[in-house]
């Protein structure tokens, strides 16, 4: 289906998207970071995932060719981990827990978690605060200081309105 877009077979539909495609929408085939999304919005996650997230993306895809297994491959464990420090991300490195209980599925889930969580504010919009917030002016003076004849009047008014 996502050839008739012109993304290679197995591709999410996204124009341009680097990512498998893997959950069905509309008759098309798309990302998980793609679906669910309005269309409006594809060429900012495309662009997000190219420009910003193609270390992660290489990973996910790298582990899903390996089918979620590095059994005899472990240089292309090798490959991600290295990926993975290269940009800075230590934190999505498989952790011990993750090799005694869910392995490289459970990693796999992490990292595309994380492409999910790196798209997920595109298209949303943000509150403009309605104060803006003031800085403390050391040794601030009133304006009343600077004008004697309104301080009185205004003393006065308030002494006529309390009596």
């Amino acid at each position: 289906m996502s050839e008739e877009l012109g993304q290679p077979w197995g591709m999410c539909a996204a124009f341009g998207c680097p990512l498998l495609g893997s959950l069905g929408s509309e008759g098309r085939w798309y990302c998980f970071c793609h679906v669910n999304k309005p269309s409006t919005f594809n060429d900012a996650i495309t662009r997000e995932l190219r420009e910003k997230q193609m270390h992660l993306v290489d990973s996910t895809i790298e582990i899903r060719r390996h089918h979620s297994s590095f059994h005899g491959e472990e240089r292309a464990y090798r490959t991600i981990q290295q990926r993975l420090m290269v940009a800075g991300r230590k934190d999505l490195l498989m952790t011990a827990g993750e090799r005694q209980n869910g392995g490289v599925r459970a990693w796999l889930m992490r990292l595309e978690r994380a492409l999910i969580d790196s798209v997920s504010e595109i298209g949303v919009q943000k509150q403009i605060p309605t104060t803006v917030q003031t800085a403390d002016v050391p040794n601030a003076q009133p304006a009343t200081d600077f004008f004697p004849p309104v301080a009185e009047r205004a003393q006065q008014a308030i002494e006529e309105a309390n009596p």
